[in-house]
């Protein structure tokens, strides 16, 4: 029994010192839980040490982020274009229009540096198209306000040239009204990329900085708003609105494509007559008479938009006619007393092509001109002993035109042989003509000139020689187109 007790004490002192062993065992664990348990509080503590990765959102807050949505007009550039119209007028158009084909590189360039603030191309030129934005809009605080209003933009920044071929961006805030100091990009004729670029590069800092005013500042800069760009380079041109609008008629003495003239002076003639059949011709005493004159000319060339006005573009054709009012009438012998009517008169056609020697105001044009021509002068049921004459023959002239007093005063100047056709009976000799005119155009349309147009001609028939000299001394008046 004792010895059982022993071991029963025993096996207690054994478990005993088991439970104990494991009790401290137990009590070593708990305090790493409880460190455990004491860490575990902390980490909602470290989640703000996570903040500094968002550094990039205070960076944008200090830079662009401040930023209001930006819209980039494209930039307005001038055009010329030629069109078709009525002949005489100017058909060449002037106005400004939007560049869409840079302005998207220009959007890129400002967008990479406002970081997203600024509008898409694509959206920008949508809503120009829908809204109805033009040209002359784009220079009213009315409307650019209307197109900030429409995208919901903060900013909105106006591009265009001046004389300089400078590239000025205005920038103007939500209300149309312009913001901070013109800003300027040399040599920007190109509209290349690197234009883009160094406008992105000063556009972006200034829109930053309007960014960052306060609003006193924002007052202040409102009640005296900084000088828009000068009138010279926005202004020298109506708006396209205006362009369109028609103009009143006005011809262009540089680009004359018709002439029609009337007019009325007098016919001079001069017979001599020899041979040995002059002795039984009446003697014919001539004088001045009246006589009215027609003249068109049509400049074929002009009518080409990308020849009219050109130095080489000067080919004319021309017609011309002359009838004299005048009658014979025998005042000596057994002729006195008879009437005789009389057929007088003259027609030239010609065609003529002149080249102006020096691309300026005062320097002459030079060519040459040939053509066909019949002056008549025939007596009708006639009594008397009068020779009828009808001279036909083909002219060639050396012409010449100088102008005198700026495109609206020039003389015009003819001269050459004419060689007349004869018949089987008629021989002819050399003959001339020649003649020279006064051209004025004081005025829209109207044309005037003076001037003679002469002849000397001859031709023989068998025992009889005639030498005739004519001329017509005129004014005329009418219209170029």
């Amino acid at each position: 029994m004792i010895h059982h007790s022993r071991v029963v004490l025993t096996s207690l002192v054994v478990c005993a010192s088991t439970a104990f062993a494991q009790f401290e065992l137990d009590l070593s664990s708990p305090p790493d839980k409880k460190d455990e348990k004491k860490a575990e509080p902390k980490k909602p503590a470290a989640k703000p040490v996570e903040k500094p990765a968002e550094k990039p959102v205070e960076l944008d807050l200090s830079s662009t982020a401040d930023v209001k949505a930006v819209l980039l007009l494209p930039p307005i550039v001038r055009v010329t274009q030629s069109q078709g119209g009525f002949s005489g007028f100017d058909t060449k158009k002037t106005f400004d229009k939007f560049d869409y084909a840079s302005h998207k590189k220009f959007v890129a360039s400002l967008g990479k540096q406002l970081e997203g603030k600024v509008l898409g191309a694509d959206l920008i030129q949508g809503a120009i198209v829908k809204e109805g934005f033009t040209v002359a809009l784009a220079r009213t605080p009315a409307g650019l306000s209307k197109l900030a209003k429409a995208t919901n933009v903060g900013f909105i920044v106006l591009l265009e040239f001046n004389k300089t071929a400078s590239l000025v961006a205005t920038i103007h805030d939500a209300e149309g009204v312009v913001k901070g100091e013109p800003l300027y990009v040399a040599n920007a004729g190109g509209l290349t990329q690197k234009n883009g670029d160094d406008l992105a590069t000063i556009l972006g800092k200034a829109l930053i900085d309007l960014s960052k005013e306060k609003p006193a500042t924002a007052v202040a800069a409102a009640d005296v708003p900084p000088p828009p760009p000068p009138e010279e380079d926005i202004n020298d041109a109506p708006p396209l609105e205006v362009k369109q609008a028609p103009k009143e008629w006005s011809a262009d003495p540089d680009k004359t494509r018709v002439v029609v003239a009337v007019g009325a002076g007098a016919a001079l003639r001069g017979l001599s007559i020899s041979g040995e059949a002059a002795s039984q011709l009446a003697e014919l005493r001539n004088n001045g008479v009246v006589g009215v004159g027609v003249y068109a000319q049509v400049q074929p060339l002009q009518f080409i938009p990308s020849m009219a006005g050109k130095r080489w573009a000067d080919l004319e054709v021309e017609v011309n006619f002359r009838r004299a009012f005048v009658k014979a009438t025998g005042i000596e012998g057994a002729a006195q007393g008879t009437n005789c009517s009389m057929t007088d008169d003259d027609l030239q056609v010609r065609g003529t092509y002149r080249f102006k020697v020096a691309d300026s105001t005062y320097a002459p044009s030079v060519g040459v001109g040939g053509g066909w021509s019949q002056e008549r002068t025939l007596f009708d049921a006639c009594t008397l002993p009068l020779v009828s004459a009808t001279y036909r023959g083909i002219d060639a002239q050396l012409r010449i035109r100088q102008p005198l007093f700026r495109n609206l005063l020039a003389l015009d100047v003819a001269a050459g042989p004419r060689i007349l056709q004869g018949s089987s009976a008629t021989s002819t000799k050399l003959s001339l003509a020649g003649e020279a005119w006064l051209e004025l155009k004081p005025a829209s349309v109207f044309f005037v000139r003076g001037g003679a147009r002469g002849s000397r001609l001859s031709a023989e028939l068998p025992g009889l020689t005639v030498v005739e000299n004519r001329f017509f001394f005129a004014l005329e008046a009418g219209a170029f187109f």
